[in-house]
């Protein structure tokens, strides 16, 4: 029997993919479609990997277009035969398609199943030793497969229930996805799918079945089947996965999602996009969920409210930029709270501030050419961040550069800053806190490290180490108090944290400066 004609199709709209992958029962028309990707540079690399007979492909597109990948595969694999999509507006490039060799076209309005398998065998025919394809009929694997892909692409499967209790002999489902996307080195990649399937392979040897699913990109995919009860075994499962994370720190971004179980292998598809895609979300302000399990999430806190961008322009335009920045920041650590906040919408909120700060600076004269410089790189790294907390650092850097450029412009000391310097002083020996200090400044405690570090050579912890080890040098000296009292008087409720801080700072423990002063003193 003839081996199927393979397909890769080639759109940078997904949807368009989908509907081109639902349009044909492909295997029983004879073909196979082995992959599908975005712009020709993503099809280039599977051309090479699968070897297709036949691609499928958009004139416009990102990256690289379709014209472009059409005159490198004829170039590079000349018995591979293209058919190309287009509009009726992109007929000059459909023109030069065929200038470098392109098979057919077809006109996205007349994309029917009947015209398009039409234009198929035609070009099959065309490859040397593979003909029109012959249709077979399909196995039992297959049509799950088929019946999977359609799920998890928003149609209805058709497949009976007797196929269905031959793969899967257990009355209880649950999907578990493996978030790869954030992870960028390919062999990390490689190493985690060995390790989840070597993890389900020794879960099998109980009664549960597994198959991994193929058709969603960046995400590891597999449906379990198992056997009740199931409370011991999540619990088992999480516990395993959790390791299994540890294992693999090095890939950023990596979290595992369990969907709730069910019992309707045709529930699968809802499943996927309620639950698993949700949860998915989610993982961009859960960074410390290795395991994200439906229905076990933590509380959502109280909602911020939307800020008032108007408002916060005019507190700049008042020249209130700490006060400002300080109410932003408070702002976005709330919001990133809600993991049901929508991502799109909160990094364009941080967008949003970055352009009206930039821009409320530029009006006030001050000199914002390197804040303009590195605009556009604050909002390709915002948009490309893992998770809330690195696009929340890229905020406070942006606003440490910010306050750099309204200090050098206004060189007039800072009074609010000398306050802060000067409180900590008069309270050092109090167990002073950057928390409690930020809401006596009516700062944001994220803010306050970060415009305390911007305006000294310290960081906040570092400072108030630095006056108390001061202020302990000088009692060592003058008084015959001992160390645990000393420790205590300069704030440090902790003998040995204090000694292990003071040792750091001078280089001698507490007891051996005072020696050495001593002595220092006797032979003047």
């Amino acid at each position: 029997m003839r081996s199927l004609c393979k397909v890769l199709i080639v759109d940078d709209e997904m949807l368009v993919r989908q509907g081109i992958k639902h349009l044909l029962d492909w295997e029983q028309a004879g073909y196979s479609i082995v992959g599908e990707a975005s712009n020709g540079l993503e099809a280039l690399e599977l051309v090479e990997e699968l070897q297709p007979h036949i691609v499928i492909t958009d004139i416009v597109m990102p990256i690289m277009d379709g014209e472009k990948l059409v005159r490198i595969v004829k170039e590079r694999y000349p018995a591979i035969e293209v058919i190309v999509l287009s509009s009726f507006s992109e007929f000059d490039y459909v023109r030069s398609t065929f200038q470098n060799g392109v098979a057919d076209y077809i006109l996205k309005p007349k994309l029917e199943a009947e015209y398009l398998l039409s234009i198929l065998h035609k070009t099959a025919s065309k490859i040397e030793g593979l003909g029109i394809p012959v249709k077979e009929e399909r196995s039992e694997e297959t049509q799950i497969a088929q019946a999977i892909d359609k799920m998890l692409s928003g149609y209805e499967a058709e497949i009976t229930s007797e196929i269905i209790r031959r793969r899967f002999p257990y009355p209880t489902f649950l999907l578990l996805g493996v978030n790869l996307s954030p992870v960028k080195d390919k062999l990390e990649k490689r190493q985690i799918e060995k390790s989840v399937s070597q993890y389900l392979h020794h879960l099998r040897s109980g009664q549960a079945e597994y198959i991994k699913l193929e058709s969603v990109p960046g995400t590891l995919l597999y449906l379990l089947n198992a056997n009740d009860p199931w409370t011991d075994r999540i619990e088992q499962l999480i516990q395993d996965l959790s390791h299994i994370s540890q294992q693999h720190e090095q890939a950023e971004g990596l979290h595992f999602i369990i969907s709730d179980r069910f019992k309707d292998f045709r529930q699968l598809g809802n499943v996927y996009s309620k639950q698993v895609e949700t949860l998915k979300r989610y993982s961009f302000y859960l960074p410390a969920y290795p395991v994200l399990e439906a229905g076990h999430l933590p509380a959502i806190p109280a909602r911020a409210q939307a800020i008032d961008m108007a408002e916060l322009i005019e507190g700049l335009k008042r020249k209130q930029f700490q006060k400002s920045f300080s109410f932003f920041l408070e702002h976005i650590h709330q919001k990133s709270l809600d993991y049901e906040t929508d991502i799109f919408e909160f990094k364009s909120l941080l967008g949003n501030f970055i352009f009206n700060v930039t821009n409320t600076l530029s009006k006030l004269k001050f000199e914002t050419e390197p804040l303009e410089k590195r605009k556009y790189d604050y909002f390709r790294q915002i948009d490309q961040a893992v998770y809330a907390r690195d696009a929340i650092q890229l905020i406070e850097e942006f606003i440490q550069e910010a306050e750099g450029i309204t200090r050098e412009t206004d060189t007039s000391t800072n009074p609010s800053f000398y306050r802060l310097l000067n409180y900590i002083q008069e309270h050092y020996a109090e167990p002073i806190t950057l928390t409690e200090v930020a809401k006596k400044f009516h700062f944001n405690a994220s803010y306050l490290s970060s415009y305390f570090s911007a305006n000294n050579n310290e960081g906040f912890s570092e400072y108030v180490n630095k006056v108390r080890v001061e202020k302990a040098k000088e009692m060592l000296v003058t008084t015959e108090e001992s160390i645990s009292e000393i420790s205590d008087r300069v704030g440090y409720s902790d003998q040995s944290y204090f000694t292990k801080v003071f040792k750091k700072m001078t280089g001698v423990s507490p007891s051996q400066y005072r020696k050495e002063q001593v002595q220092e003193n006797q032979n003047i």
